[in-house]
């Protein structure tokens, strides 16, 4: 009796237990491989390119962007040989493919830096061209450091070395003595650390920290300078593709003249064009 009563409560207590929770089917998760975008860029535009390249795939994770930087001329080629399918430049050759498409998305400028010891106060172009000659033996008379000035330039395939070339040097060429930066952070490294030196790079990425910019023509590579043309040295910078941008080429292009992209360019010390 008293088993059969023991039977009976525990088969209550059965009954009375929480059933099983058995997981509900879920499908697997959709992947699909993210579509490339090969871009290139120009050395002084890398920043602002890859914050561009990041911002675009967050908002666009089914597209992959492959950043190459290059110098302009190396940028160009990579274009013309289909290895990328849009580059963004701080130079344009003068003669240019037929059918060929190409916005401007920034500007900036040229600084001209020197040390932060030197205490010179600004250039004309003509002095600047004497200095970038090898003609100046000495900064004293100007009112900076005494001393022989050495001069930083950019190696020739740069846009920074175009413009510089173009604007300023004219016919004439750079120094032998002068020194050649592979990019925009070796100019600083070398101007911050040597006091007579003296170089170029874009205005927007100048570090007053390290380096001092000088005025030129009296007029500073400010931004009010650069948007209204007052300082010598300014330039447009170019979003270029082959063809008439299609696809993910088009859209990416788009977002960068669009409201979003315009405001990451201006956060990032480019100015709007």
């Amino acid at each position: 009796m008293k088993r059969g009563l023991l039977l009976l409560w525990l088969l209550l207590c059965a009954s009375c237990a929480a059933p099983a929770i058995v997981p509900t089917p879920t499908g697997a998760p959709l992947t699909a491989t993210p579509e490339p975008l090969q871009v290139v860029c120009a050395e002084s535009l890398e920043p602002l390119c890859r914050t561009l390249a990041s911002a675009y795939q967050r908002e666009n994770p089914l597209v992959q962007v492959v950043l190459v930087e290059r110098a302009d001329t190396l940028a160009w080629q990579a274009l013309e040989q289909g290895d990328a399918a849009v580059a963004a430049l701080t130079w344009l050759p003068p003669e240019q493919p037929a059918g060929w498409w190409q916005a401007i998305f920034a500007r900036d400028g040229l600084a001209i830096v020197v040390n932060r010891q030197n205490g010179l106060p600004g250039l004309t172009v003509g002095q600047l061209r004497e200095l970038f000659q090898g003609r100046v033996e000495d900064w004293g008379p100007w009112g900076g450091l005494p001393g022989i000035p050495q001069v930083i330039s950019r190696e020739e395939a740069s846009g920074d070395y175009a413009l510089f070339q173009e604007q300023v040097m004219g016919d004439f060429p750079v120094a032998l003595t002068a020194f050649l930066a592979p990019g925009s952070e070796a100019v600083l490294e070398m101007v911050a650390e040597d006091q007579l030196a003296v170089g170029y790079l874009s205005t927007a990425r100048l570090d007053e920290e390290r380096v001092r910019p000088l005025a030129i023509e009296e007029v500073p590579p400010v931004p009010e300078a650069l948007a209204s043309d007052l300082y010598p040295l300014t330039r447009d910078l170019y979003l270029v593709t082959p063809e008439e941008p299609q696809g993910v080429t088009r859209d990416f292009v788009q977002w960068i003249l669009g409201p979003e992209g315009q405001a990451i360019v201006r956060r990032q010390g480019w100015l709007l064009p």
